[in-house]
Protein backbone atom coordinates (compact mmCIF):
# COMPACT_ATOMS: atom_id res chain seq x y z
CA UNK A 1 0.00 0.00 0.00
CA UNK A 2 1.41 3.17 -0.71
CA UNK A 3 1.07 6.81 0.93
CA UNK A 4 -1.56 7.75 -1.74
CA UNK A 5 -3.75 4.67 -0.97
CA UNK A 6 -3.72 5.10 2.89
CA UNK A 7 -5.11 8.82 2.31
CA UNK A 8 -7.31 7.85 -0.03
CA UNK A 9 -9.79 5.91 2.61
CA UNK A 10 -10.80 9.34 3.31
CA UNK A 11 -11.36 10.66 -0.59
CA UNK A 12 -8.06 12.49 -0.35
CA UNK A 13 -4.71 12.96 -1.18
CA UNK A 14 -1.37 14.40 0.10
CA UNK A 15 0.12 17.66 -1.87
CA UNK A 16 3.73 17.46 -2.66
CA UNK A 17 4.59 20.76 -1.18
CA UNK A 18 3.12 22.86 1.80
CA UNK A 19 2.27 25.88 -1.04
CA UNK A 20 -1.21 25.77 -0.58
CA UNK A 21 -1.12 26.59 3.08
CA UNK A 22 1.98 29.26 3.14
CA UNK A 23 -1.10 31.97 3.07
CA UNK A 24 -1.68 31.27 6.60
CA UNK A 25 1.07 32.26 8.39
CA UNK A 26 1.38 36.21 7.93
CA UNK A 27 -2.64 36.00 9.52
CA UNK A 28 -2.49 34.09 12.54
CA UNK A 29 -2.32 35.94 15.73
CA UNK A 30 0.10 35.17 18.59
CA UNK A 31 0.32 31.33 18.99
CA UNK A 32 -2.09 30.63 21.70
CA UNK A 33 -5.31 29.54 23.15
CA UNK A 34 -7.37 32.05 21.26
CA UNK A 35 -9.29 32.13 18.26
CA UNK A 36 -7.02 34.04 16.27
CA UNK A 37 -4.32 31.39 16.59
CA UNK A 38 -6.45 28.86 14.99
CA UNK A 39 -7.86 31.26 11.59
CA UNK A 40 -6.53 34.03 9.95
CA UNK A 41 -7.21 37.56 11.09
CA UNK A 42 -8.49 38.55 7.65
CA UNK A 43 -11.86 37.41 7.69
CA UNK A 44 -15.35 40.12 8.45
CA UNK A 45 -16.82 37.56 11.13
CA UNK A 46 -16.08 34.60 13.02
CA UNK A 47 -18.12 31.69 14.87
CA UNK A 48 -17.12 28.64 17.36
CA UNK A 49 -18.80 25.32 17.04
CA UNK A 50 -18.49 23.29 20.51
CA UNK A 51 -17.97 19.74 19.67
CA UNK A 52 -20.37 16.86 21.42
CA UNK A 53 -19.83 15.95 24.61
CA UNK A 54 -21.20 12.79 26.38
CA UNK A 55 -22.24 12.38 29.91
CA UNK A 56 -19.64 13.14 31.16
CA UNK A 57 -17.94 16.48 29.89
CA UNK A 58 -15.93 14.84 27.71
CA UNK A 59 -15.76 15.30 23.51
CA UNK A 60 -18.21 12.55 22.41
CA UNK A 61 -15.77 10.95 19.48
CA UNK A 62 -19.12 9.47 17.61
CA UNK A 63 -20.63 12.82 17.97
CA UNK A 64 -18.06 15.10 15.91
CA UNK A 65 -18.95 13.31 12.42
CA UNK A 66 -22.27 14.19 12.50
CA UNK A 67 -21.31 17.49 14.10
CA UNK A 68 -18.66 18.48 11.41
CA UNK A 69 -21.69 17.29 8.67
CA UNK A 70 -24.25 19.96 10.05
CA UNK A 71 -21.53 22.62 9.83
CA UNK A 72 -20.44 21.53 6.05
CA UNK A 73 -23.87 21.68 5.05
CA UNK A 74 -24.14 25.47 6.51
CA UNK A 75 -21.03 26.26 4.67
CA UNK A 76 -21.99 24.36 1.40
CA UNK A 77 -23.72 27.86 -0.14
CA UNK A 78 -20.06 28.81 0.03
CA UNK A 79 -18.39 26.22 -0.91
CA UNK A 80 -19.88 24.77 -4.39
CA UNK A 81 -17.72 21.82 -5.58
CA UNK A 82 -14.49 23.62 -4.93
CA UNK A 83 -11.94 21.83 -3.85
CA UNK A 84 -11.21 21.92 -0.16
CA UNK A 85 -8.17 22.17 1.22
CA UNK A 86 -6.28 20.87 4.69
CA UNK A 87 -3.59 20.41 7.01
CA UNK A 88 -3.05 17.39 9.59
CA UNK A 89 -1.08 17.95 12.47
CA UNK A 90 1.84 15.69 12.67
CA UNK A 91 2.03 14.45 15.82
CA UNK A 92 -1.40 12.27 16.10
CA UNK A 93 -0.51 8.59 16.66
CA UNK A 94 -2.47 7.63 13.80
CA UNK A 95 0.78 8.78 11.34
CA UNK A 96 3.56 6.68 10.92
CA UNK A 97 6.54 6.53 8.86
CA UNK A 98 6.82 3.64 6.74
CA UNK A 99 10.78 3.57 7.39
CA UNK A 100 10.22 3.20 11.30
CA UNK A 101 6.97 1.24 11.41
CA UNK A 102 4.88 0.75 14.29
CA UNK A 103 7.50 2.44 16.93
CA UNK A 104 7.85 5.88 14.84
CA UNK A 105 3.96 6.39 15.74
CA UNK A 106 2.57 7.54 19.23
CA UNK A 107 1.23 4.01 19.38
CA UNK A 108 2.38 0.52 20.89
CA UNK A 109 2.01 -3.13 20.92
CA UNK A 110 2.07 -5.27 24.17
CA UNK A 111 1.82 -8.72 25.16
CA UNK A 112 0.19 -10.20 27.55
CA UNK A 113 -0.35 -14.18 29.04
CA UNK A 114 -2.48 -16.31 30.87
CA UNK A 115 -0.21 -16.21 34.29
CA UNK A 116 -1.31 -19.62 35.03
CA UNK A 117 -0.21 -21.16 32.04
CA UNK A 118 3.13 -22.06 30.77
CA UNK A 119 5.19 -18.69 29.94
CA UNK A 120 5.72 -17.96 25.84
CA UNK A 121 9.09 -18.97 24.24
CA UNK A 122 10.97 -15.98 22.51
CA UNK A 123 10.31 -17.14 19.85
CA UNK A 124 6.56 -17.49 20.06
CA UNK A 125 6.80 -13.81 21.68
CA UNK A 126 8.74 -12.43 18.65
CA UNK A 127 5.97 -14.29 16.38
CA UNK A 128 3.20 -12.27 18.39
CA UNK A 129 4.50 -9.55 18.57
CA UNK A 130 5.57 -9.18 14.72
CA UNK A 131 1.20 -10.75 14.25
CA UNK A 132 0.66 -7.75 16.44
CA UNK A 133 2.53 -4.90 14.40
CA UNK A 134 1.31 -5.81 11.00
CA UNK A 135 -2.57 -5.41 12.55
CA UNK A 136 -1.66 -2.21 14.31
CA UNK A 137 0.21 -0.89 10.69
CA UNK A 138 -3.33 -2.01 9.05
CA UNK A 139 -5.30 0.95 10.94
CA UNK A 140 -2.38 3.44 11.10
CA UNK A 141 -1.86 5.64 8.44
CA UNK A 142 1.48 6.42 6.44
CA UNK A 143 2.53 9.77 6.71
CA UNK A 144 4.17 11.60 3.52
CA UNK A 145 7.17 12.33 3.06
CA UNK A 146 6.45 16.34 1.17
CA UNK A 147 7.46 18.90 2.82
CA UNK A 148 5.40 19.84 6.38
CA UNK A 149 3.48 23.39 6.60
CA UNK A 150 5.34 25.28 9.36
CA UNK A 151 3.22 27.44 11.70
CA UNK A 152 4.08 28.54 15.17
CA UNK A 153 4.85 25.54 17.31
CA UNK A 154 3.23 22.81 15.00
CA UNK A 155 4.20 21.39 12.03
CA UNK A 156 1.50 20.09 9.39
CA UNK A 157 0.78 17.33 6.66
CA UNK A 158 -0.92 19.20 3.63
CA UNK A 159 -3.91 17.68 1.51
CA UNK A 160 -6.40 18.35 -0.62
CA UNK A 161 -9.43 16.85 -1.45
CA UNK A 162 -13.10 17.56 -1.16
CA UNK A 163 -16.07 18.23 1.41
CA UNK A 164 -16.39 14.78 2.69
CA UNK A 165 -13.16 14.32 3.41
CA UNK A 166 -13.31 16.15 6.83
CA UNK A 167 -15.44 13.68 7.75
CA UNK A 168 -13.67 10.72 6.51
CA UNK A 169 -10.29 12.31 7.80
CA UNK A 170 -11.78 12.13 11.67
CA UNK A 171 -12.34 8.44 11.11
CA UNK A 172 -9.31 7.54 9.46
CA UNK A 173 -6.88 9.53 11.54
CA UNK A 174 -8.24 12.40 13.33
CA UNK A 175 -9.64 15.68 13.21
CA UNK A 176 -8.10 18.03 10.15
CA UNK A 177 -6.22 21.15 11.84
CA UNK A 178 -7.61 23.56 9.36
CA UNK A 179 -9.76 23.54 6.17
CA UNK A 180 -10.31 26.24 3.61
CA UNK A 181 -11.68 26.10 0.12
CA UNK A 182 -9.68 26.70 -2.83
CA UNK A 183 -11.19 30.34 -3.16
CA UNK A 184 -10.54 31.12 1.09
CA UNK A 185 -14.17 32.29 1.14
CA UNK A 186 -13.92 30.25 4.58
CA UNK A 187 -11.92 28.54 7.08
CA UNK A 188 -12.00 26.24 9.63
CA UNK A 189 -9.68 25.61 12.67
CA UNK A 190 -9.33 22.96 14.87
CA UNK A 191 -6.55 23.41 17.57
CA UNK A 192 -4.85 20.63 18.85
CA UNK A 193 -7.18 18.32 21.57
CA UNK A 194 -9.54 20.77 20.54
CA UNK A 195 -13.22 20.96 22.47
CA UNK A 196 -14.31 23.39 19.79
CA UNK A 197 -14.34 24.55 15.83
CA UNK A 198 -13.31 28.03 14.68
CA UNK A 199 -14.95 29.92 11.89
CA UNK A 200 -14.21 32.71 9.69
CA UNK A 201 -16.22 34.12 7.15
CA UNK A 202 -17.89 36.81 5.67
CA UNK A 203 -21.04 37.73 7.84
CA UNK A 204 -23.58 36.27 6.18
CA UNK A 205 -21.73 32.97 6.71
CA UNK A 206 -21.38 33.26 9.77
CA UNK A 207 -25.11 33.99 11.04
CA UNK A 208 -26.00 31.05 9.04
CA UNK A 209 -23.98 29.17 11.10
CA UNK A 210 -25.13 30.78 14.24
CA UNK A 211 -28.72 30.56 12.80
CA UNK A 212 -28.21 26.75 12.68
CA UNK A 213 -29.63 25.45 15.84
CA UNK A 214 -27.98 22.11 15.75
CA UNK A 215 -24.77 24.07 15.93
CA UNK A 216 -24.56 25.10 18.87
CA UNK A 217 -22.38 28.09 17.66
CA UNK A 218 -21.93 31.48 19.43
CA UNK A 219 -20.35 34.46 17.91
CA UNK A 220 -16.72 35.58 18.33
CA UNK A 221 -13.39 37.47 17.55
CA UNK A 222 -9.97 36.74 17.06
CA UNK A 223 -9.31 37.21 20.64
CA UNK A 224 -11.93 34.71 21.66
CA UNK A 225 -9.98 31.68 23.79
CA UNK A 226 -11.50 28.46 22.64
CA UNK A 227 -12.23 25.70 24.70
CA UNK A 228 -9.72 22.72 25.43
CA UNK A 229 -10.53 18.99 25.45
CA UNK A 230 -9.32 18.63 28.92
Amino acid sequence: MTDADDLARAGARWDDDPSAGEWILPLLGDFGPTLGHAVPQRYAAYAVVPLSRDDEGDVDPDGIAERLGVLLDALAPWTGERVLHGTLWEGWPSLYDRAGGVGSSGTAVGLAWDPDGPEPTAEELSLARRAAEADLLAELVARPSAERLRLPHRDYHVWTGTTRSVIALRDVVELPSHVWPEHRAWFLGAPIYTAEVAVGGPADLVDAVLAEERLEARPATPSTVLDGDD
